[in-house]
């Protein structure tokens, strides 16, 4: 693959770039990469669509094979195909394990800052939200989780699900195997039932190993998808793993009775990525990684007072403003007149956001440098006016 020739994505019907990047420069906030897809996706979906027919799908269980053979290959992880339920869009599925765990009112708890569509879903659907904020290590640049808060919110009466995020979105973080056993020792004796989001999960820096929850327990949910690595988010496919056979029951007839169903290209094309692609993730891994290295070096040699954590893993970096001074609002305005688009740091869960924004890096080198320099010079053209350090 040749990751620096990039597709001219513009009018395309792309959000990314036709609307929450309109006439920008640099649209990096959705959490879409500017890469094509695999070839053996694409020729999937062209030859399913030259069948001339676009229907109802009868059969599923190839997908789940597909799913099941890679995450085991991968996590070393001893998985059922019939613990896999595939369904329409990550969130349209998360609500319905909300709807499977939980009633309106009671407690979930979200580790903050977390992925928007997360924060937003539990709030609109009336849950009781309980952040569980990640505590930042200023030495090493990273995130880790309040334990002792965390067994507070578990020992509330009202408390039902653990909403965890790993690799985390936003913070890049990478949760070590302790730390889940940790969690799961927490909610197993609270009766806390813990979802894990792990889309971002094939893509790690610095020779780190994804470890699942389903390394740590099978009494958890797993929701994934092939989406982000493969570029692929258009497909709207999500798959749900529940080994335990109890949730998984709970789960199943709320999704039954939801009559949640999915596209049958989603199945065509994720099948194709788990079971033929692996070359491309393992080489978009490696031109992330220097992608990861250009930001983690950019950032220590231009001082422009703004702190990048220590990205562990996946495309979406997190940038902390706060010296700037800016409310989140004029912060997106300003960095929108030198060309920036990046997620704003209010949607991912609480006012403690302010002053932080989301980086997406899946682009080019030379798109990536190009906007790290319109960054400084957005910082150097407006301190005096606008910067109070």
């Amino acid at each position: 693959m040749d990751f620096d020739n990039i597709l001219n994505r513009r009018n395309t019907n792309t959000w990314k770039w036709d609307g929450e990047g309109k006439d920008a420069l640099y649209p990096m906030g959705t959490a879409d990469m500017d890469f094509p897809m695999p070839q053996e996706i694409q020729h999937a979906l062209q030859e399913k669509i030259s069948q001339g027919i676009l229907s109802y799908a009868a059969d599923k269980s190839y997908f789940a094979d597909a799913v099941v053979s890679y995450l085991n290959k991968r996590d070393g992880l001893q998985l059922n195909p019939k613990s896999v339920l595939p369904g329409t869009s990550l969130m349209s599925v998360y609500k319905l394990l909300l709807d499977a765990f939980s009633t309106e009112g009671d407690g979930v708890i979200l580790q903050t800052p977390v992925f928007g569509g997360i924060f937003q879903v539990t709030k609109n659907n009336n849950r009781k939200i309980y952040e569980n904020q990640l505590v930042f290590d200023e030495h090493t640049k990273t995130w880790h989780v309040n334990m002792e808060e965390l067994e507070q919110f578990c020992s509330l009466q009202d408390t039902k699900v653990l909403v965890i995020t790993n690799p985390g979105n936003p913070t890049a973080n990478v949760f070590t195997k302790e730390e889940l056993e940790e969690m799961v020792r927490i909610t197993s004796e609270n009766g806390v039932v813990i979802i894990s989001d792990e889309v971002h999960s094939d893509l790690y820096y610095d020779d780190r190993k994804h470890t699942s929850i389903l390394n740590v327990t099978d009494r958890a949910v797993l929701l994934t998808s092939s989406a982000k690595v493969f570029g692929i988010p258009g497909l709207k496919t999500a798959i749900t793993i529940i080994p335990n056979e109890e949730l998984f029951k709970v789960f199943a007839h709320v999704n039954m009775r939801a009559k949640m169903d999915v596209i049958d290209l989603g199945l065509v094309g994720m099948s194709a990525g788990y079971t033929q692609c692996k070359y491309y993730i393992d080489e978009l891994r490696t031109y992330l990684q220097k992608s990861k290295d250009i930001c983690v070096d950019w950032f220590s040699h231009h001082d422009i007072k703004v702190t990048l954590s220590t990205p562990q893993a996946s495309y979406l970096f997190w940038l902390d403003f706060r010296k700037w001074n800016l409310d989140n609002t004029t912060l997106e305005s300003l960095l929108r007149k030198y060309g920036i688009v990046f997620s704003n740091g209010v949607e991912f869960g609480g006012s403690h956001n302010e002053g932080y924004m989301r980086m997406n890096v899946a682009t080019s080198h030379a798109q990536l440098l190009a906007a790290l320099n319109a960054l400084e010079k957005c910082y150097q053209e407006n301190l005096g006016s606008f910067i109070k350090l």
